[in-house]
């Protein structure tokens, strides 16, 4: 179990600047022992009244971060500094005991992705702490929200030919906002369609819009974070309009989920080295161009048989 962590005055190193920004009065707490607060100069030795000298010392903080603007939140406080290396200064805190900080960064690459990355550190008071939040880690995926943009519903259309959406499919839509794809995908034959929304006030204008459409039986809509999914391998469909940076973090789900033959539609955006098997671009009734790529799931590659040496 994790003890509670915190910061106290958290102050800004401003060498270069020449001045000093302080944040809040959390009281940082040591692992397997109480809170305590700077003004605590001593505390009691095991033996008698014998009291033992605390020595103080201050740690410094050096955090990268991916982006110049991005938001740094030390344990949920959000801090002033901007630029790509940020230096802190903790307050006094009590030489070689254990202490957590939780360190979030939060920042945006577009107009309509917002991502967050979060790293805990454990240090001990004295130590350089130099935390890292410039590059992804494998083992805490990042965050993704996405703010909704309507595919015009020809656009839609297309995107239903492309996956050759029939009889007996199953569609899954991350961020599926009003619900016109998956109904689109319905009408067109899918047996099933299921979207994930974070966004609860769109999930409930998806449902209705499904009620609206009669199709209500056939349309689930769940509220959730899509980058959570345990279940992707239900479908034989996947239907995408969620950014490159979304889809690189959602890439390692669908490669893991996914069956052989399943195929994944996206409007505009790519997957990184993922080459689609197929990309397409149809103009649109408003005179614009769109493009759409298409994925089929292969089947893993067989590892070849070892030669027979003579």
């Amino acid at each position: 179990m994790r003890t509670h962590r915190g910061f106290t005055g958290l102050i800004l190193a401003g060498l270069v600047l020449g001045w000093a920004v302080i944040f809040g009065s959390t009281t940082l707490t040591a692992q397997g022992s109480p809170s305590f607060t700077p003004q605590d100069k001593k505390q009691e030795g095991k033996t008698g009244d014998k009291k033992t000298e605390v020595k103080k010392v201050k740690s410094k903080i050096i955090v990268k971060v991916p982006d110049e603007d991005a938001e740094l939140k030390i344990e949920g406080k959000l801090t002033k500094p901007t630029g790509l290396v940020r230096e802190f200064v903790t307050p006094e805190i009590e030489e070689g005991k254990a202490y957590i900080y939780e360190f979030t960064v939060i920042w945006r690459p577009n107009n309509y992705t917002e991502l967050t990355r979060t790293k805990v550190v454990n240090f001990k008071g004295g130590d350089l702490i130099q935390v890292d939040l410039s590059k992804p880690d494998p083992n805490n995926p990042d965050k993704a929200k996405v703010r909704w943009v309507p595919t015009p519903d020809d656009i839609v259309a297309e995107m239903v030919k492309l996956a050759g959406v029939k009889k007996g499919d199953v569609v899954y839509e991350p961020g599926p906002g009003d619900g016109r794809v998956l109904i689109a995908c319905v009408k067109s034959g899918a047996d099933k369609a299921v979207g994930i929304e974070l966004d609860p006030k769109k999930a409930e204008e998806a449902r209705a819009n499904a009620k609206k459409a009669g199709v209500e039986d056939k349309v689930e809509i769940r509220v959730g974070d899509a980058l959570q999914v345990k279940d992707y391998g239900n479908a034989t469909v996947i239907m995408l309009y969620m950014g490159d940076e979304f889809n690189n973090l959602l890439r390692p789900l669908l490669e893991k989920q996914l069956k052989p033959g399943t195929r994944i539609v996206s409007h505009r955006f790519t997957m990184g080295d993922w080459k689609p098997d197929k990309t397409i671009t149809v103009m649109g009734q408003d005179g614009d161009e769109y493009v759409l790529h298409l994925w089929i799931v292969k089947k893993p590659q067989e590892t070849p048989p070892p030669e027979n040496k003579k």
